[in-house]
């Protein structure tokens, strides 16, 4: 019996919630909007929106934030120079 250890998703399957809400924060602050999106978000995705934020002179807000190291905190922090909100509320 052969095993399957393909780990990429099949390619007709539907995408991620993370991704879809990374897609659509990245289109609403395009439109000139802040957003605010979960700090499950992976953190690459994170780092993006909050640099996309910075340029744009727009706000993006962190809902549960104290569920993320503080490194990763940290480097969100860093790439939004200024521009992005930790709720760190439990």
């Amino acid at each position: 019996m052969a095993l399957d250890t393909d780990t990429q998703p099949p390619r007709d399957a539907p995408a991620s919630r993370d991704s879809r809400d990374v897609r659509l924060a990245q289109s609403l602050m395009r439109l000139g909007a802040s957003v605010a999106v979960h700090s499950s978000l992976p953190l690459a995705d994170l780092i993006a929106l909050a640099q996309q934020a910075a340029e744009r002179g727009l706000s993006l807000t962190l809902r549960g934030a104290h569920e993320r190291s503080t490194a990763d905190l940290e480097r969100v922090a860093m790439a939004g120079r200024g521009h992005v909100t930790f709720d760190l509320a439990s």
